[in-house]
């Protein structure tokens, strides 16, 4: 489908920023799961493994013989070239989309993604994340990543390179989203009526950047049904998946204004559904097997979308 805008520009928009996102995720998790790791008053029972378990290709085994593991952990998900997924890589190919898009793209953001490049490359990195320097690194990171959504924010114009870096952004941060979720109602087989205390929930918050928030929501709700109500259904929470849902459709509705192909309408109604369902589940009254559901369903349905949408936009075979 033809748009002003070449589609391998339209592409490296979309995947610079779903890359960058991803990283930015990943970073996130990695600095709660590393910061608690220090709370020895915490029985944490799984460590790194949902960081391991969404953003790294090792086997089940290799998870679990590594969960704790804080020396190979941050190596491995910052700076091993064999991680597809690792920081480095991310930025790498981060930066080669960008490089791509450099005419449609400002000299402020390429410049800092650059930056990232060449610290992602220095040969002390590894050595580094062995001492005493780790948490200034991870933290240096953090923030060169908010940095980026800054710079991305202040300086893009919001054309149709905008919606196409919006929409890659968003599916990235539901997907994210949707994974964190799991990894921690999962091991309580989505138990909604469940116990479980604040200390529990914390890491799964801290590591969408939910925790202040859910602290300052008054509630009578148990734990384990108002982390659901936060973290899918709350549209003031900028990781929750109906807020992303919301901005994709924005911004689909944006590419699509004008368009009167029947892909364009198959494409857009195919959001629609799966927006629709997770706008009208009834939270209040949502049962272990459908909160299972909601999230396995809403999944498959946007990786679905993702793959629809590049294909028509980006002409992949």
């Amino acid at each position: 489908m033809k748009v002003n805008m070449l589609s391998r520009v339209a592409d490296g928009m979309y995947w610079l920023n779903r890359y960058m996102e991803r990283t930015d995720g990943m970073l996130l998790t990695l600095n709660t799961s590393y910061i608690l790791s220090f709370d020895k008053e915490t029985n944490d029972c799984q460590g790194y493994k949902p960081l391991l378990g969404y953003y790294t290709d090792l086997s089940p085994k290799q998870i679990t013989d590594s969960q704790y593991d804080t020396n190979f952990v941050l190596k491995y998900i910052i700076c091993d070239n064999q991680n597809q997924n690792s920081v480095k890589n991310l930025v790498i190919k981060a930066r080669e989309n960008a490089r791509g898009s450099q005419d449609k793209i400002t000299k402020e953001l390429w410049e800092h993604i650059n930056s990232l490049y060449h610290y992602m490359n220095s040969p002390e990195l590894p050595k580094k994340l062995e001492t005493y320097e780790a948490l200034g690194i991870i933290t240096k990171l953090n923030k060169d990543l908010l940095l980026y959504n800054g710079i991305l924010h202040v300086t893009m114009p919001r054309g149709l390179g905008w919606c196409f870096m919006s929409i890659g952004k968003h599916i990235e941060r539901c997907l994210q989203t949707i994974s964190m979720t799991q990894a921690y109602y999962s091991p309580i087989n989505y138990n909604l009526d469940g116990d479980e205390d604040l200390l529990y929930w914390r890491r799964l918050l801290l590591s969408l950047s939910g925790y202040e928030l859910y602290l300052k929501s008054y509630s009578n709700i148990p734990h384990n049904r108002k982390v659901v109500q936060q973290v899918i259904f709350n549209r003031d929470f900028a990781h929750s998946v109906i807020y992303t849902l919301e901005l994709i459709d924005t911004y689909l509705e944006t590419l699509f204004k004008d368009n009167k192909l029947s892909e364009a309408r198959t494409l857009q109604n195919q959001f629609g559904r799966l927006k629709s369902y997770v706008e009208f589940t009834d939270y209040h009254h949502l049962t272990n097997q459908q909160l299972k559901d909601v999230l396995n369903n809403t999944t498959a349905q946007l990786v679905q979308f993702s793959t629809d949408f590049s294909k028509l936009f980006f002409s992949y075979t």
